[in-house]
């Protein structure tokens, strides 16, 4: 299992921590930089049903979203293709993915 983030706030290391085993390694590129985070950059956590999280992430689109840029990561291709496909999120919408299953 391999986990990405841009940045690496405590609440990532906690994420990571409770879902991976703990033999982990956590590469920092950023170590060195006094503000890890951008300060126009929102991170948000949500939890809910498997089922409803389509439903959550459109609002949270549409509360958030503004005219602006997201990027929202997902586990998989299929998960990736599914935002294309779902008719809640009314924001355009592109997968960024290698072909790779």
């Amino acid at each position: 299992m391999l986990l990405f983030s841009a940045t690496i706030p405590d609440w990532i290391e906690e994420i990571a921590e409770e879902h991976m085993k703990e033999d982990r390694a956590i590469v920092d590129l950023a170590q060195d930089l006094t503000t890890r985070t951008a300060k126009n950059i929102a991170h948000f956590a949500i939890e809910c049903p498997f089922w409803e999280r389509m439903e959550a992430l459109s609002k949270v689109l549409h509360c958030y979203g503004g005219n602006g840029r997201i990027i929202v990561f997902t586990s998989t291709k299929a998960d990736a293709n599914s935002l294309l496909l779902t008719d809640k999120i009314t924001h355009d919408v592109e997968a960024l993915h290698g072909d790779i299953v």
